[in-house]
């Protein structure tokens, strides 16, 4: 990787992160002028973080007007939510392969890490390792293109819970997370199935589309220039 690209992956990193930890707020118009001095960079460069962070869902291009942070409409995010019902509930049902060894160990080294994100009460830790267990079963049960398709589908979730989520609620249960691979463990995938749904229906319980979040505007007091 050149030394543009890997100036443009840390202000997309950048970017990403500051919408995640809710310091960006869906709406947020994300000017390219302003974005090159924050970063010390050129529009050229921003203009294609933006539309790389627009193929991911979190920025929308929007033609005269310019880029701006997604905000996911409540029926976005119910088709979102079901998009994933219909992979992960059908896969833990009927399994393409059994998990492996490998696989078992970093389904715990993941749920290490969301208890440790708990215990520090770290809200974007925890939205992202949540993701990163979901991601995992589709991986180890799955095939590639289930995974391609989840990934997006949990990097939409990710913004979705920090644009939704209900104050003071925890989305996506760890102890959910726990109790799914003992059940695949024991090969009951039945369970699992059942459990995976009531799993996803809470997530979408959790979420409060009423909230109309307030718009960033200083963009200088959020972003930071990326070290190189």
């Amino acid at each position: 990787m050149g030394s543009s690209a890997r100036e443009e992956a840390r202000i997309a990193d950048a970017l990403r992160k500051a919408v995640l930890e809710r310091k960006l707020a869906p709406g947020s118009k994300l000017p390219e002028e302003e974005l090159a001095q924050i970063f010390r960079s050129n529009r050229a460069k921003i203009r294609r973080v933006l539309l790389s962070l627009s193929r991911s869902h979190i920025v929308t291009l929007e033609p005269g007007r310019g880029a701006f942070v997604s905000r996911p409409s409540p029926q976005e995010a119910r088709d979102v939510l079901a998009s994933r019902r219909l992979i992960e509930v059908s896969l833990l049902a009927r399994p393409h392969r059994k998990l492996s060894t490998q696989g078992v160990t970093r389904l715990r080294r993941i749920m290490t890490q969301e208890a440790e994100a708990h215990e520090k009460h770290d809200a974007i830790a925890m939205i992202h390792v949540s993701g990163q267990f979901h991601l995992t079963l589709i991986e180890e049960l799955g095939n590639e293109v289930l995974k391609s398709i989840t990934e997006e589908l949990i990097l939409r979730m990710s913004l979705i819970i920090t644009m939704y989520e209900r104050h003071n609620a925890t989305c996506c249960l760890s102890s959910d997370h726990h109790d799914l691979l003992d059940l695949l463990l024991a090969k009951k995938y039945a369970e699992a199935s059942i459990l995976m749904a009531r799993h996803l229906e809470g997530i979408e319980s959790c979420l409060d589309f009423h909230r109309d979040p307030v718009t960033t505007t200083i963009l200088s007091q959020i972003l930071q220039p990326v070290q190189g």
